[in-house]
């Protein structure tokens, strides 16, 4: 058992010194600024689903149930079609889209 443990350590103290090779390189630094961190958000959005149900169309986006007129991420959900939204922030439009067109019938 004390060899098993000794092993053990010496081990442990072997592989404590290796480097971790998920780590930045020295002197890297990841500046993000606030107006690229936006754009990455905004870029990110995804719609997942489209339902239409007996009141009216809802979106999926990034797994938030939508309804025109609710907002999101500082978008406001203006149109729901068969296979896009629209979203509207200001003189600014964002259209996403379905990517996979599959129609499912949930009411039977």
């Amino acid at each position: 058992m004390k060899t098993l443990f000794s092993f053990n350590a010496l081990l442990l103290l072997a592989f404590a010194s290796q480097a971790d090779p998920t780590r930045p390189a020295p002197g890297y630094i990841d500046v993000v600024s606030s107006n690229d961190m936006a754009a990455s958000t905004a870029s990110t959005m995804s719609l997942q689903l489209i339902h239409n149900g007996s009141q009216g169309r809802t979106a999926t986006i990034n797994g938030h149930f939508l309804k025109p007129g609710d907002q999101y991420q500082g978008y406001t959900l203006t149109d729901i079609s068969t296979n896009a939204v629209v979203l509207s922030r200001g003189d600014e439009q964002r259209i996403l889209q379905l990517h996979n067109k599959t129609i499912k019938n949930y009411d039977k």
